[in-house]
């Protein structure tokens, strides 16, 4: 029987003499096939004499006594693949022993040659042999190899596509690592939805593993981070699978809103806001309820996040204060407002607010015509504006316009000449009437004069 096609392609390479000059080291043929079938003691003899130098690192020596068994038995002794797992690491041992770059290759390849075709040995010899760990093994051969092999080794592919289908065969045995190596593979070449889709795969089979579950929970982070749409599509595609969960709503809820998308996380927290979303995310729903223009619903929304034991920020009850103002209710909006700036001193928008409402409670109460009690307030919303500035200068200039224009309606020298209890300079608090709510002490001074 001729010699195999694995040692005919490394005899090409390397020197015909270094496997010859073994045969006259023992008292049987060259690596070949009999034509008979060989004895028991032959095989054992063979396999003793290659065993021991190949656990003695002696690869040279043991090289033909190993490829006889693999020609004449290749299940020696017990029937399992051992064999095959020994010729590849004895011909990677070999490409480590020797100094030339073309001879180490030679070795890999033939290495690699053996590797392709050992699944289809062993079925064919009925040997013993665990598949997908010979798919792993192939991976690992070429992820450390990889550069000293020829380009598309026939029956190897790439070391992720052979740790894919080793997970497929066996997904509740392979080590982490070669997942790893899978998604990271995918994230490399740009193939996002192959990434995604494989960590889906790997969820659905080994979700309960702690380790894995963190790898699959990073993978997403970064593959979301890069395509956010890709986020919004897997989500999507779990809500509708799992309509009533409650944490799967507020992920994709929070998605629609990072990206911009408040259409679609309104449309949404119409549903979450029915189960029992989070207090923060009750919160962000309130906020959201007030951009639609429903302030009530938004009011709701804060105190519902609250009893949820929230802690509404300086911001929460700014916009607080801005829901009640757009219900016209002045007083509780003040109040919000100032809850804004008790929180946060610098927060200069909650001044610019209870300054704007003065001026609002004076179109509110003063009806057709402005008496100089109604002018008067605008004293304390002026003061507010002042406020504003001091804190923040960068609403020096929305201040400075608001202050120009209702300087020129304050009451005038004469308003101030004929009210007994106001002179220029005095304090003056605006408690009365309509404006009670107010209870702002304020500095009484004239509008400027036109001329």
């Amino acid at each position: 029987m001729p010699q195999s096609a694995p040692l005919l392609r490394f005899q090409s390479l390397v020197v015909g003499a270094l496997c010859a000059g073994l045969a006259f080291l023992v008292a049987v043929p060259p690596a070949s096939a009999q034509d008979s079938e060989p004895s028991k003691r032959e095989k054992l003899m063979h396999y003793s004499l290659y065993y021991e130098n190949y656990k003695n690192d002696n690869f040279e020596s043991a090289r033909s006594d190993l490829l006889w068994i693999l020609e004449n038995a290749p299940g020696t002794p017990d029937g399992d693949d051992d064999n095959y797992r020994r010729v590849i690491s004895l011909y990677e041992g070999l490409a480590e022993q020797v100094t030339k770059e073309d001879v180490r290759k030679a070795y890999l390849d033939t290495a690699a040659t053996y590797l392709a075709s050992a699944s289809e040995n062993l079925e064919k010899h009925g040997l013993e042999y665990t598949p997908y760990k010979w798919e792993r093994r192939r991976g690992r051969f070429l992820e450390k190899h990889q550069g000293s092999l020829p380009d598309g080794v026939e029956g190897l592919e790439t070391p992720a596509a052979h740790y894919r289908r080793a997970f497929e065969m066996a997904p509740k045995e392979l080590d982490p690592y070669y997942i790893q190596q899978v998604l990271q593979s995918h994230l490399e070449n740009n193939d996002l939805q192959k990434a995604l889709d494989f960590a889906n795969t790997v969820e659905s089979k080994r979700g309960d593993d702690e380790e894995v579950a963190g790898m699959i929970s990073s993978v997403r982070e970064d593959i979301f981070g890069k395509n956010p749409q890709a986020q919004i599509a897997y989500l999507e595609k779990q809500v509708e699978q799992s309509p009533d969960s409650t944490q799967l709503l507020t992920e994709l809820f929070d998605a629609y809103n990072q990206q911009g998308n408040i259409k679609k996380a309104s449309e949404l927290s119409k549903r979450l806001i029915k189960m029992e979303p989070s207090a923060e995310t009750v919160r962000e729903i309130a906020q959201m309820r007030l951009e639609d223009g429903r302030p009530e619903a938004a009011l709701r929304a804060y105190k519902r996040a609250e009893k949820q034991g929230a802690e509404l920020k300086a911001e929460d009850h700014f916009n607080r204060g801005t829901a009640y103002q757009k219900m016209k209710q002045l007083a509780q909006a003040r109040q919000a407002f100032q809850k804004a700036i008790d929180m946060k001193d610098s927060f200069g928008r909650a001044y610019i607010a209870i300054g704007d409402l003065y001026a609002r409670a004076v179109n509110q109460c003063s009806g057709g015509e402005m008496a100089r009690n109604d002018k008067a307030v605008y004293w304390a919303a002026v003061d507010k504006y002042r406020q504003a500035k001091e804190v923040d200068s960068s609403l020096s200039s929305v201040a400075d316009s608001k202050i120009r224009t209702y300087r020129k309606v304050f009451p005038t020298k004469e308003d101030i000449f004929y009210r007994e209890d106001w002179e220029s300079g005095a304090s003056f608090t605006i408690d009365y009437g309509c404006y009670s709510w107010i209870g702002e002490s304020t500095s009484v001074r004239s509008a400027p004069s036109s001329g």
